[in-house]
């Protein structure tokens, strides 16, 4: 798997403890006790925008190499992911979206194209997961599978945590203060798992709290740490998602 696969891969999620600004929220409610009782905290507090737009910085390990890019991401709600990525001086690289059963990409230096059925990320990460749950890693609001769950209390987080027939051990670090998902596992064994970390919590204009800092870290067919750095949100805005593929681009699978 070339850099830009991994680049177009990681940019569609968003993956040691992190905090959340703690003016973001009020909590004067009694403490969850049970992992019951706090995933339906959780939910009671996620709010998601119908459009959200994210600008900033892709960093990314890969080979003991570093890249960087620059990122555009907009989101349509249950409908559209779509993304744009440059390199220096400002050239755009790749374009990317990716709907609820399929993804389109664009190589522009190359003036190729492919698209894949959602099942192309299962095969590249070992991990299923669905556009629903991609989308809410962006909003800050991971979904949490339906299973009976170990609780853990401690200074500052929650954690719950169960095992799945298929996916290994998953569990999630939660922040007490404002409830909010800081980090997630996806663990079947040393060498195989996907992490996110959702770091620096911000309330945006529009009263959605958005993560700012998402750190991805994938180990399965290829192994790679990604961390994404957004300097500009922008929610509930009606936002254009050109995909135009001109017709001298070549598919490529």
């Amino acid at each position: 798997m070339n850099n830009q696969t991994i680049i177009f891969i990681l940019s569609l999620f968003i993956v040691a403890g992190c905090g959340v600004k703690k003016e973001l929220l009020s909590n004067n409610s009694p403490k969850p006790k049970t992992a019951k009782t706090l995933v339906k905290k959780i939910k009671e507090n996620n709010k998601n925008p119908d459009w959200l737009s994210l600008k900033g910085k892709i960093s990314l390990e890969k080979d003991e190499q570093q890249i960087q890019f620059s990122t555009d991401i907009r989101i349509r709600k249950d409908s559209a992911i779509w993304m744009s990525a440059r390199g220096p001086f400002g050239i755009e690289l790749f374009r990317a979206v990716l709907r609820p059963d399929s993804i389109f990409y664009m190589n522009i230096p190359k003036s190729t194209f492919s698209k894949q059925p959602i099942s192309y990320l299962h095969q590249q990460i070992k991990t299923e997961i669905s556009f629903q749950q991609i989308q809410e890693i962006f909003f800050g609001t991971p979904s949490i599978k339906k299973a009976k769950y170990s609780f853990l209390e401690r200074e500052k987080e929650y954690i719950i945590s169960t095992k799945h027939k298929t996916q290994g051990t998953i569990s999630f670090n939660v922040d007490k203060e404002n409830f909010r998902i800081v980090e997630g596992n996806y663990f079947k064994n040393k060498d195989e798992y996907f992490k996110f970390n959702l770091m620096n919590y911000s309330l945006t204009k529009t009263n959605f709290i958005i993560p700012k800092n998402v750190l991805l870290d994938v180990r399965a067919s290829d192994n790679f740490l990604a961390e994404l750095n957004y300097s500009k949100i922008t929610t509930n805005k009606e936002l254009k998602m050109n995909f135009s593929i001109p017709k001298s681009y070549v598919e490529v699978q």
